[in-house]
């Protein structure tokens, strides 16, 4: 018989929980130690619920915060960002083939060293219409071929003008061992200084060993460089025009996931648009526009238009000494300069902001690094300031009554519910109970009683409650209405939420605001026996 309880007092229990009331107030030693009697009544929740526990099984990302004033807000965010600058430019590989030099040594057969030095100059190819005064590579494979027909031993020394490696000046000696040889080096660390047009220039000391044999001059010298593998850890100098991607950025309002009918006015909406930037140069974005979505029936949409017009947006860069280091920009959106009052009138679920991004270098002093990017975070703030009217929700939940064998033990049973009320909200909730075909076998809460009546507000600007306001509910459940809860498969809740004065008072709700809930189960049993 014990059994028969606990089911009336879970079915109670179910009623609260699905409807944010805090499954974890449940005690069942209430019911447990219950001494056996044919009239039974047991308390099964006393608790305060603030409104992070009402919203808990609602909204289950746990967006409230609150200013120092304690008003409550919902924060709704996301962030994206543009891949980092070394997936975004991709230096290509460069090769050049120089002209022939003919080579001719002193008449008579070759004794000794004789030197040959020869400057070779190239313009690389960078993208994006670059012009670096120098780069910095953690990865270049450098080749060199060179092509002779001199019959004498040679050696070759290379330098790059204005190159350094791990510090030092770039400096390659090797030997000469064939007609056709290839050279190749793997750098890691490499600061390529660049002239105009970006040009990279080079010696080639060729020092030829005379060894007596016949001087067979002139001599021609041809030579081809590569370099491939090319990936900078930092470039300095002109950027360019560079396009940037950001990744189409959605923010799911869930406060609306389950909205049905009414509205929220809310008084003072805003969304914050942060732009966080390690690029060294001008960045323009520019956003095509912001939409509010609302895919609930019936599906709407409405651009959220900025009054002036920002964009380009040109976002703050760091500067040279600042290498390394990320600037913040900030926009923010609210009633005063956008149409986001139409927008959220719509009561949206889902706001898309579809991002463009471009680097428009100016000058020689930009800069960037491998690591840079862009970060956009996108944050929506809800201040609870404002009117809810016929505000209204509906949600459905899979509801298991157990072994239904034990209604056969209960004449009837009944539930009453007290709420004393803080906060500035009317709620009226209707549990329906469906049957596996969605039909609806009974509803739990009479229709002609509220659950929770608002609390009285003071005058503006806090609008503070008060005076809470009690209200008490009950509903009894026997014969015919008890013997059909049988065929309960699903329960669909429905809650329509109103401030103070059905919606025309302007309210605010604050962190210390809390109902609290007095729910308690009586039941009559029969002299059956299990």
């Amino acid at each position: 018989m014990k059994k028969t309880i606990l089911f009336m007092c879970f079915l109670i229990l179910l009623i609260f929980s699905t409807t944010s009331c805090v499954k974890d107030e449940f005690n069942i030693d209430n019911i447990a130690t219950s001494e056996w009697n044919p009239n039974v009544a047991a308390p099964i929740i006393n608790s305060n619920l603030n409104m992070w526990d009402l919203m808990n099984d609602y909204d289950s990302s746990e967006v409230f915060e609150e200013y120092s004033t304690k008003l409550i807000y919902f924060v709704y965010q996301k962030n994206v960002a543009t891949n980092t600058m070394e997936n975004y430019i991709n230096i290509p590989n460069q090769s050049k083939t120089f002209n022939q030099i003919n080579i001719n040594l002193p008449p008579g057969n070759l004794i000794g060293d004789y030197e040959v030095t020869n400057n070779y100059y190239f313009n690389l190819s960078l993208p994006y219409g670059m012009t670096l005064d120098s780069m910095i590579l953690k990865s270049l494979d450098l080749s060199l071929n060179i092509n002779h027909n001199i019959n004498y031993p040679i050696y070759v020394n290379f330098s790059i003008n204005n190159a350094t490696v791990n510090g030092s000046p770039h400096n390659e000696s090797f030997s000469v061992t064939s007609s056709d040889y290839d050279y190749s080096k793997h750098y890691d660390n490499i600061k390529l200084r660049l002239g105009a047009n970006n040009q990279i220039s080079f010696d080639i000391k060729i020092t030829i060993h005379g060894d007596g044999s016949p001087n067979q001059s002139p001599y021609n010298f041809s030579l081809s460089i590569a370099m491939k593998n090319i990936r900078f850890s930092k470039l300095f100098g002109y950027l360019g025009n560079n396009d940037l991607n950001l990744d189409n950025d959605t923010i799911t309002i869930d406060l609306y996931n389950n909205h049905f009918d009414g509205k929220i006015n809310f008084e003072d909406l805003k969304i914050f648009l942060n732009i966080s930037n390690s690029i060294g140069a001008r960045v323009d974005i520019n956003l095509n526009p912001i939409t509010a979505y609302r895919t609930n029936p019936p599906v709407d949409a409405v651009d959220i238009i900025i009054n002036p017009d920002p964009w380009p947006w040109t976002v703050v860069c760091p500067s040279l000494s600042e290498i390394g280091q990320s600037k913040i920009s900030y926009l923010q959106i609210n009633k005063y300069n956008s149409n986001i009052i139409d927008a959220f009138n719509i009561s949206p679920n889902r706001i898309d902001i579809i991002a463009d991004a471009k680097i428009n270098s100016s000058g020689q002093s930009n800069f960037l690094i491998d690591t840079s990017r862009l970060h956009l975070n996108a944050r929506v703030e809800l201040p609870l300031h404002g009117t809810a009217k016929d505000f209204t929700l509906i949600d459905t939940v899979e509801l298991d009554l157990g072994d239904s064998t034990y209604f056969k033990y209960v004449d009837w049973f009944m539930f009453k519910i007290l709420t004393n009320n803080f906060y500035p909200i009317d709620a009226d909730v209707q549990v329906y109970l469906l049957d596996s075909l969605n039909n609806v076998i009974d509803s739990i809460i009479p229709a002609d009683q509220r659950i929770v009546n608002s609390g009285v507000v003071g005058p503006g600007p806090d609008y503070r409650v008060l005076t809470p306001s009690a209200k008490m509910t009950t509903n009894k459940f026997e014969g015919s209405r008890k013997d059909a809860l049988v065929n309960v498969r699903k329960a669909l809740i429905k809650a329509v939420l109103n401030t103070t004065d059905h919606g025309s008072s302007i309210v605010k709700i604050y962190s210390y605001e809390y109902v609290n809930v007095r729910v308690s189960a009586q039941a009559q049993l029969n002299n059956l026996t299990f």
